[in-house]
């Protein structure tokens, strides 16, 4: 059985539709459980509804304590083998949880994933494509621990896919014990403490889940500037939640770390939030320098974190020599 957990709060002109998604999934052995984290609005009534109507919903009503206690509380009910993850807004591909299931059991495989694509919202409501373009399930790719970790530190649109939970079925063994945390990126955070026993996964290259794009919705609500310093907190913390047996792991977070300290001095700079970034940036300094010397990161990232804490200027200047040579940024 696949035991389906959805977060809800405040969308009730999505839910009905969201709901409806799963239980029309081809694979019908689901558990789908609605965690109502306190909504103000038509929600609670819209999934006592669909729990009156089929006995596979569960309904799970609490005070409102956020996304993450939401999940918790869902993890916690969950009797399934296989844990699934969607948003309350989003609605899934009828295929998505029988492909899903299909490929993680291929194999010794800790989860399975497919490819998310955006939805624009209107204001009320969306539709997606029944009829997809052909999946590419011949050729699926396998994923193992360093790879996946590497994916989870880029902070690019190519490696979001790896960000989110939604897009995954886990096997239960593989995410039990580990709670969603109270911090910004809840997902990446619980993504990297659970890939650190990852052996292997595998991805299905296919658009089965839509997500959609609310300007209410808490990423957009979350100030830019604010979201900056968040992502260097949350890389911050899983650089410290990642074990020092483990140096591949962290010299990839450290990267990330570094990468996120940069893109927030450039955005702030000039703002009420300058020294806020400034004095996390030394601190981040302070505690991690002696990690520069003899992790695996490459001796010319090394160099460039020095020079910019000691020569800003001239970090400027090589940055933009770097970005014209290689095509890349730090």
């Amino acid at each position: 059985m696949i035991s389906v957990i959805v977060p809800i709060y405040k969308v009730e002109n999505y839910l009905a539709a969201c709901i409806d998604s799963i239980l029309n999934s081809t694979y019908k052995n689901l558990e789908v459980i609605l965690i109502d984290d306190g909504s103000p609005d038509g929600c609670p009534a819209i999934c006592d509804r669909f729990a009156a109507r089929d006995s596979r919903v569960q309904v799970i009503h609490q005070p409102n304590q956020g996304v993450s206690a939401a999940r918790n509380a869902g993890l916690m009910a969950a009797k399934g083998e296989y844990i699934a993850f969607a948003d309350a807004d989003d609605m899934i591909h009828p295929l998505m949880l029988e492909t899903l299931l299909r490929f993680i059991n291929r194999g010794d495989y800790d989860f399975s994933m497919v490819y998310g694509v955006m939805v624009q919202d209107k204001g009320i409501g969306y539709n997606y494509v029944d009829d997809a373009a052909p999946f590419s399930l011949s050729s699926p790719l396998i994923i193992y621990r360093d790879e996946y970790i590497q994916r989870l530190a880029d902070v690019t649109l190519d490696s979001y896919q790896y960000h989110v939970i939604w897009n995954k079925l886990y096997k239960r063994d593989f995410v039990v014990g580990h709670k969603f945390n109270k911090v910004p990126f809840e997902d990446v955070d619980w993504l990297n403490r659970v890939s650190h026993k990852l052996t292997k996964g595998i991805l299905v290259e296919a658009e089965m889940y839509y997500y959609v794009q609310r300007t209410e919705s808490t990423m957009h609500a979350t100030n830019l500037l604010t979201m900056k310093i968040n992502r260097i907190n949350s890389y911050y913390k899983c650089l410290n939640e990642t074990p020092v047996e483990e140096p591949t792991s962290r010299a990839v977070m450290l990267m990330a770390l570094y990468a996120a300290i940069f893109e927030g001095r450039r955005y702030t700079r000039g703002t009420a939030l300058e020294k806020e970034v400034e004095t996390l940036a030394s601190q981040v300094y302070q505690e991690t320098k002696h990690e520069l010397n003899h992790s695996r990161m490459s001796r010319v990232r090394k160099l460039l974190i020095l020079i910019y804490y000691r020569h800003p200027c001239i970090y400027n200047f090589l940055i933009k020599l770097c970005y014209w040579l290689f095509g890349w940024t730090y």
